[in-house]
């Protein structure tokens, strides 16, 4: 970390004044004897008796008790609680003093993230470290790296001296190139993705990125072209870090459809009824996504973290058939989202193993209307009138709306069994109180979730999915091979719809994954799956959707 916590206080001689004024003043007492030696304890204010005692009883000498200590209140959270010592006769008196932090020194980039701190008069841990994550990440981001240090300000006070020094070497920019087989919900298998990083001195972080589609590599899903950019800036300021997201994709796709009695059957976008015929349709889509976002630390200590997150988005959906001014599908809306994340670690001791619990919780509301959304009844209107006798089609984008209400919750608990061997487990999950616009939906499929089908294998309003996996690392000089099995099921369904798409469609499976690095220049994984289970409307679609493998590589440099 370029920012420490600061270091435990040592404990100091007493000098006969400092005894006598401390003694004057001191009411409770504790006391234990260390290998025939008397040790009493004065001042205690944080710790419970019996445990002062425990920690002084088990020591071998009176030092290592007063050290043993030292170190126990530090970890309990007080950074400023220092012992002072001395020789009383045959035994030793004890003395704990609350300091205060009078002031922060260091340079005027820094010091603004902990100015809140100066003047506390029991400075804990997860004060300081709350006001710590935001200029720690601040420092790494401009190459510096702090050292502290205690000075003594007089009357029980003292200043933390924070101490600058640039990292050697510190390359601010990285050049990322990837190619992968991850396919997209839309179209394409193959993509390549190109994409710049920078950290400014001043702690801002830049990265810029853009991503296409190899269709002539095949599997492109009657894809014929897709392009993506996007940017993302952020910054650490004192109240928190704060930034925008940025992205743009373009793409295009010749499907072979069914032509209908109701109509063409696309992507889901028109309603589909008794098969005639099938022909070539040109799309052309269009989404732009623009969005602010802020995460602030509530809370920060050794081992847990909470915090809580925003994000304004707007987004503008169109798909359109080329050389029509008609529009398939248009959806412009914003969405407001608050959460909460939180983390929670346990270090591993001689009694237990070490863990880790990650939490998040979202809350999202979508407002705003036009196009093809909040149409649903002059949808049923014109289509009963069109094909009468005909059961109207209710997952339709004119039956989705922008007014929505959603909650997505997501969970992942990381336990090591043994040496260098994890086992986790991970869920995340949507619900929603309508039918949501494409952007919103809850999808499932690829390389990160039920990886034995393409992305959209499952898509819905709602819906859940959840993952076991066993991974074991190897370490070998500069490289990291991390290969694991895992399981994995998933689930979604659409609201409101008395169709089959208001079914739970649902599927497991399991499989194999291999992570190779080297340094901080190389990362290629391996992932390959079979199906376990399905319970799901289409068993013809379903298989249109198998993969066999996938891969990716990516170079930072």
């Amino acid at each position: 970390m370029a920012i420490d916590l600061p270091p435990v206080m040592p404990p100091q001689l007493a000098t006969p004044a400092q005894v006598s004024a401390y003694s004057a003043v001191a009411a409770a007492e504790l006391s234990a004897t260390i290998n025939g030696t008397n040790v009493r304890v004065l001042g205690n204010r944080y710790l419970a008796d019996s445990e002062v005692k425990n920690i002084l009883s088990s020591a071998r000498t009176p030092a290592e008790g007063i050290i043993n200590l030292t170190k126990r209140y530090y970890q309990s959270g007080h950074l400023l609680v220092r012992i002072r010592y001395a020789r009383e006769g045959d035994g030793v008196i004890v003395f704990v003093e609350q300091l205060t932090l009078s002031e922060i020194r260091g340079d005027a980039e820094i010091q603004p993230y902990f100015e809140g701190l100066a003047g506390d008069s029991d400075l804990s841990i997860s004060e300081f470290d709350r006001a710590r994550i935001l200029a720690n990440l601040k420092a790494e981001r401009g190459g510096y790296e702090y050292s502290m240090s205690y000075q003594e300000t007089g009357n029980n006070a003292v200043a933390l001296v924070m101490t600058k020094t640039a990292v050697e070497n510190y390359d601010r920019t990285d050049f990322i190139l990837e190619a992968n087989n991850k396919g997209s919900r839309f179209l394409g298998r193959y993509f390549g993705l190109a994409g710049i990083k920078h950290d400014f001195e001043n702690g801002t972080e830049l990265s810029l990125a853009y991503q296409t589609t190899f269709a002539d590599l095949g599997e492109s899903r009657d894809g014929d072209s897709l392009d993506q950019f996007s940017l993302s800036i952020d910054h650490p300021f004192v109240s928190g870090l704060y930034g925008i997201d940025l992205s743009y994709v373009e793409y295009s796709r010749d499907p072979q459809v069914a032509q209908t009695q109701t109509g063409l059957c696309i992507l889901g976008l028109i309603g589909c009824g008794i098969t005639s015929s099938v022909t070539t349709v040109n799309l052309d889509a269009e989404i732009l996504q623009a969005a602010f976002r802020g995460e602030q630390i509530l809370f920060s200590g050794v081992d847990s973290r909470l915090s809580v997150t925003e994000k304004v988005e707007h987004v503008d959906s169109v798909v359109e058939q080329a050389g029509s001014s008609s529009k398939l599908l248009e959806e412009t809306y914003q969405v407001v989202d608050i959460g909460l994340k939180y983390q929670k670690a346990r270090y591993k001791t001689e009694e237990l193993p070490g863990a880790q619990l990650n939490m998040g919780i979202n809350f999202l509301a979508g407002f705003g209307d036009g196009g093809t959304l909040d149409n649903y009844g002059e949808y049923q209107a014109a289509f009963a009138q069109q094909f009468p006798g005909t059961a109207i089609p209710d997952v339709v984008p004119a039956a989705r709306t922008a007014e929505f209400l959603a909650l997505q919750a997501n969970a992942r608990y990381m336990v090591q069994i043994a040496e260098d061997t994890l086992l986790s487990f991970a869920a995340n999950a949507q619900f929603a109180d309508e039918q949501l616009p494409q952007q919103q939906q809850f999808v499932l499929g690829g390389m990160n979730t039920l990886s034995a089908y393409l992305p959209g294998v499952l898509v819905g309003d709602e819906g859940y999915y959840i993952n076991a996996t066993l991974e074991k690392t190897f370490n070998w000089n500069e490289y990291k091979i991390s290969p694991s099995i895992f399981a994995e099921y998933g689930a979604t369904w659409f609201n409101n719809a008395s169709s089959s798409f208001g079914d739970t469609q649902a599927i497991a499976d399991a499989g194999v994954r291999l992570r190779i690095e080297f340094s901080d220049n190389l990362f290629t994984e391996f992932v390959a799956a079979l199906p376990v289970y399905d319970d799901v409307s289409n068993n013809d679609d379903l298989d249109t959707f198998e993969a066999d493998f996938y891969w990716r590589i990516r170079f930072t440099f």
